[in-house]
């Protein structure tokens, strides 16, 4: 029987392999994103380099047209708040900055520019340049339509920029699971000494009972929950777990894991009652679990 650690190395490997190979055939050097690591709340810069594209027609028609302004066509993350517009007529805000030669960019704030940026570290930005118009350019009609073919530009995440952040962001029980809190930016639980911060994690069973390894009052005498300092940035601690090991004696036997809830804890510290407890409790982060292979 093959197990949930096995299983997660396998799946790992896989798509570390399939990543590396998409990577190389798809976007080679033609799409860069600056700064990285990226902040989902900070202003990057989207590179494309035109003359790197090795399909349709619009390489083509820009070294014959050079001024010819050129549009980003984007879906991943998600679509743009914008709009792209219509592929007969892209939204003006689309435009890209021509930098000279065959090179364009375009700056934004992921989180702004995107509906929904929330799976720009998992899934990364899809994207092509066009034409305003991107039907066959007049005259040009044997080239195809007047775009690059479809890019993906995988985005580093910066290591946290919220006082909770988990890695990664779709996740089932038998995967790793890593949990980074930064306490510098906690206004609840402050005055950490001797770096002491520990985890309370829960465990939302699919019979709907929360399952722990300890309650709070006991979080704190448990050294298995207790976090580790992350290396050159101080106020940051981490823990690294595998939930269905980490439940494996608590759960019952049958039972799977939907959700896992997660806050820190220090020595004699109790969160403050919440006052709006039907918006979720204000100091839990909910971490759910894919149950699909």
């Amino acid at each position: 029987m093959m197990t949930a650690s096995l299983k997660h190395m396998l799946r790992a490997a896989g798509m570390a392999v399939a990543s590396a190979f998409v990577t190389t055939l798809a976007w080679g050097q033609a799409v860069t994103l600056t700064p990285s690591p990226t902040g989902l709340h900070e202003e990057v810069t989207l590179t494309i380099d035109v003359g790197q594209s090795e399909q349709f027609g619009l390489k083509a028609i820009l070294e014959a047209n050079p001024g010819l302004p050129v549009y980003i066509w984007t879906w991943a993350p998600s679509d743009p708040v914008g709009t792209n517009g219509s592929w007969d007529s892209s939204n003006d805000d689309m435009q890209l900055v021509h930098q000279g030669g065959l090179t364009y960019t375009l700056t934004f704030v992921p989180s702004q520019f995107y509906n929904d940026a929330s799976s720009l570290y998992s899934q990364g930005i899809s994207c092509l340049a066009k034409l305003k118009n991107g039907a066959p350019y007049p005259g040009l009609e044997d080239l195809g339509e007047a775009k690059t073919e479809d890019f993906n530009v995988g985005v580093l995440p910066k290591l946290c920029e919220e006082k909770m952040c988990v890695f990664p962001e779709t996740r089932r029980e038998d995967d790793f699971v890593s949990v980074t809190y930064n306490s510098n930016i906690d206004v609840d639980l402050t005055d950490i000494d001797n770096g002491e911060v520990y985890l309370q994690i829960k465990a939302r069973a699919t019979d709907g009972t929360f399952y722990s390894m300890v309650p709070d009052e006991e979080v704190a005498n448990t050294p298995e929950l207790r976090m580790k300092p992350v290396v050159d940035k101080p106020g940051f601690y981490r823990t690294v777990i595998l939930p269905v090991e980490h439940f494996e004696e608590i759960i019952p036997e049958g039972l799977g894991i939907l959700t896992l809830i997660c806050y820190p804890l220090k020595p004699g510290f109790t969160y403050p009652p919440d006052t709006t407890p039907w918006d979720g409790i204000y100091y839990e982060t909910g971490v759910p679990l894919l149950d699909c292979e």
